[in-house]
This record gives structure tokens, sequence and C-alpha cells, in this order.
């Protein structure tokens, strides 16, 4: 799936594993890092399911790269500092897979260089398990795009206490 897609689970994944109310506007930075390794794990898990069902790409993979680099930086600035470290674990974990097993092969292409190409990986990534489509035929695709938006868009809407407590007014 394209990186958009991936940062989108990422947030909700956040906004799942961070009650508010749970932690202390004080909170020593040790309660917090269990929280944000967990939200790394579970954002890798994510890619990985998100990789293996049926995807097209719906965005180009430049304005891909750059919207999702935009989207994570925005994302960390407007994090209240008790909950950076969180956010920081869910974005990452949600597209660290891509970062090393894809990223050097589209620097390579995209900007010319010529850095080390190493095997995939992740399994999702590897054409047996992976959910890409390059047929051309992206109903079942674009099906499974927006249930992961509006799976992800409920998520925020009933943690939406939440979502204002780490992210502030928008």
């Amino acid at each position: 799936m394209n990186v958009l897609f991936h940062v989108a689970t990422g947030l909700g994944t956040v906004i799942l594993l961070t009650d508010t109310h749970t932690i202390k506007s004080n909170a020593p930075l040790k309660s917090i890092l269990p929280i944000a390794a967990l939200a790394l794990c579970i954002g890798v898990i994510a890619h990985g399911a998100l990789d293996y069902i049926p995807h097209c790409y719906p965005v180009n993979t430049k304005i891909d790269m750059s919207l999702g680099l935009l989207l994570i930086l925005g994302l960390l600035a407007l994090s209240k500092s008790k909950y950076k470290w969180i956010m920081l674990g869910g974005l990452t974990g949600c597209v660290l897979p891509d970062i090393i097993d894809l990223l050097p092969t589209m620097l390579n292409k995209n900007l010319g260089l010529n850095l080390p190409i190493i095997d995939k990986v992740f399994p999702w990534h590897w054409k047996q398990y992976s959910g890409s489509i390059y047929s051309g035929n992206c109903g079942v695709s674009a099906i499974n795009h927006c249930l992961v938006v509006i799976t992800v868009g409920l998520f925020l809407w009933f943690r939406k206490r939440d979502v204002k407590n780490i992210l502030g007014s928008l």
C-alpha cells in the first residue's frame, strides 16, 4: 500500500493504544516507552497486514513519499510532548518495513543514486506473499483502501477525546 495509508494506520494505532486519562501529565519517560515500543511492534504487524491484502497504488510514488513524510513530520510536531515517543513509535513501525526493504531502490530510481540493495527482509514484500496488484484490475484494492480509511476514521471518531489530548486542538 502507499505510504499515506501506512501512516494513517500508524495514527490509528497510536490513538488505540494511548489512553490519555491514564497517562499523568508528569509521567516519566520509563512509563511512556513501553507504549511506544508496543506501538512500533503493532505498526510493523499492521504494515504486513496492509501489504498482504490485495492492493494497487492509487497515489504516485513521489507524491506519496513526499506527502507521507510531511504527514509524519506534521503529526510529530502537533503531538504534545508527553505523547511524542508514542507517536514516533507508531508511525515508525508503520513505515519501517518500507524504509528497510524499498527505500534504497526508490532512491536509486528517483534520484539516480547507487545505494546497495539487499534482499527484502519482510515476507510481505516477497513476491509470493505480497498483495500488490499489477494487472490493472484494482476494484478490490479500492474497497480495501476505503476500508482502511473508514476504520482509521472510526478509531479517531470514537477516541476523539484522546485525539484532542494527543494532538491538541487542530
